[in-house]
């Protein structure tokens, strides 16, 4: 696979204005981003789940008695640190995309607090008509600790922590920013001269001016 032809082709795509990069490259920065929460905050990471469901009745109760409050938000990346932190991970490859509603609902997902999200996905799984795929959440939230057989939380830790990976952190921006700069830099020193890190290091950091 020649990787420089590979990510200078997105460099090119991701200038398009209907081209969403974002479902491209989730796959690398999923694969790398436990060891990256690890070195950033010093915080061994235990696992991660992609597209972690945060139940719509949950984080805004008064959508609670409505038919769609079984529906869900997703957090692009959940992982789970030795120091108990759950890491709410959003990925951006625009700065400027980020959405006032995405921030509010993982704003109020923060403030209840892991033990409801918990809760709230047992809910879904209980109703919804994909069984199998909501059990395979359910067996991997299991294998964290963070819920037992009967479906219930049991982990000794409700603290939420948003963080966003994107390009670069936003003027007045109070969110916790992980920015494309860093995480070139970190390809860099982890993967030497490797050629997929280099490409990839080489357009995250031409994307961390967007």
């Amino acid at each position: 696979m020649d990787w420089k032809q590979y990510f200078e082709m997105m460099k090119d795509w991701k200038q398009l204005p209907a081209y969403r990069a974002e479902p491209r490259i989730d796959s690398f920065i999923g694969f790398y981003l436990p060891e990256i929460l690890t070195d950033y905050y010093c915080d061994k990471i235990r696992g991660i789940i992609p597209e972690l469901p945060i139940r719509l009745g949950t984080v805004k109760p008064r959508y609670e008695n409505k038919n769609f409050a079984d529906r869900s938000y997703k957090v692009d990346f959940y992982l789970l640190g030795d120091s108990g932190n759950h890491y709410f991970v959003e990925f951006k490859t625009d700065s400027g995309s980020r959405r006032e509603k995405q921030d509010e609902y993982l704003k109020e997902a923060e403030l209840i607090g892991m033990k409801e999200i918990v809760a709230g996905i047992a809910r879904i799984a209980s109703v919804s008509s994909y069984k199998k795929k909501y059990n395979h959440l359910i067996l991997k939230m299991v294998d964290l600790g963070l819920m037992n057989s009967d479906r219930q939380f049991v982990h000794n830790s409700n603290k939420i922590q948003i963080v966003y990976v994107q390009p670069h952190k936003n003027c007045n921006d109070a969110a916790a920013v992980i920015g494309f700069e860093w995480i070139s830099q970190w390809l860099v020193q982890k993967l030497g001269k490797n050629d997929f890190g280099k490409q990839f290091a080489d357009a995250l950091m031409h994307w961390a001016k967007d």
